[in-house]
C-alpha cells in the first residue's frame, strides 16, 4: 500500500494520512516534519509501503508517480479557517505551539490568508503553466529520483513559486494526468468510501 495525500492546510491531512496509518500498519511521513538528511524521497518511495502528506507539488511528483493510490482533500474555506484557528488555539494551551506569541499570531493570519486564496481559487490557475510543467518534470522520469533541495534548484526558477499550489483548481489540473488512481474526498461519505477501497 503506496499512499499520498495532498490537501490545503486545515483539510484533514494529517489526520486522514494517521488514521489510515494505525489501521492498515503502514509508516507514514508527514512531510513537513520529515529530516531529509535521513528520510530522502528516494528512501521513502523505496519502502514496500507507505502513506505520504503535505502541500506540495513538483518535488512530492516521485511520490505521486509511485502511489498506489492519491488522496485529495478539499474542504471549504470556513472549515478549513475554523481548523487551522481551533488547532492554534489548542497547540498554545498545550505548550506545543511552533510559533507562540506574537509571532504565531502573525504566522496564522499569513497562513489563513493564503488558505483562503487557495480555497476560493483566488490565485493564478492557469492550464498552460500546468501543461509546460507536467512536459518538464516527464524529461526528468528517467533520472535518479533527485532530492527536495535538487528538485527547487533544478526546475525552472518560473516554477518555484508553484512548490506551494497557487490554487485549488490548479491542483485538480496538475492531478488530472493521475485521474486513474485520484481519489477526492470532500466530506465523512467519501471518506469511508476510502477506507473501504483500501480494505479490499
Amino acid at each position: 500500500m503506496k499512499i499520498h495525500v495532498i490537501g490545503a492546510p486545515g483539510s484533514g491531512k494529517t489526520t486522514l494520512a494517521h488514521d489510515i496509518a494505525s489501521r492498515f500498519h503502514v509508516p507514514h511521513y508527514e512531510l513537513d516534519k520529515v529530516n531529509w538528511e535521513q528520510e530522502s524521497v528516494a528512501t521513502i518511495i523505496e519502502r514496500p509501503a507507505w502513506i505520504t502528506e503535505g502541500f506540495y507539488l513538483v518535488w512530492t511528483e516521485p511520490m505521486l508517480y509511485h502511489a498506489d493510490c492519491i488522496v485529495f482533500l478539499e474542504v471549504s474555506w470556513p472549515i478549513a479557517a475554523w481548523r487551522l484557528i481551533s488547532r492554534h488555539i489548542l497547540n498554545s494551551l498545550r505548550n506545543t505551539q511552533s510559533y507562540p506569541g506574537l509571532n504565531g499570531i502573525k504566522a496564522l493570519v499569513i497562513l489563513l490568508k493564503d488558505t483562503r486564496r487557495y480555497t476560493l481559487n483566488l490565485g493564478q490557475t492557469d492550464k498552460s503553466t500546468v501543461e509546460d510543467l507536467h512536459k518538464y518534470l516527464e524529461t526528468r522520469r528517467g533520472l535518479a529520483v533527485p532530492s527536495k533541495e535538487e528538485y527547487q534548484k533544478t526546475y525552472p526558477e518560473t516554477y518555484q513559486k508553484l512548490a506551494l499550489p497557487p490554487t485549488e483548481e490548479f491542483v485538480r489540473m496538475y492531478l488530472e494526468k493521475y485521474k486513474g488512481k485520484l481519489f477526492l474526498v470532500k466530506n465523512a461519505t467519501d471518506r469511508e468510501r476510502l477506507f473501504e477501497l483500501l480494505e479490499k
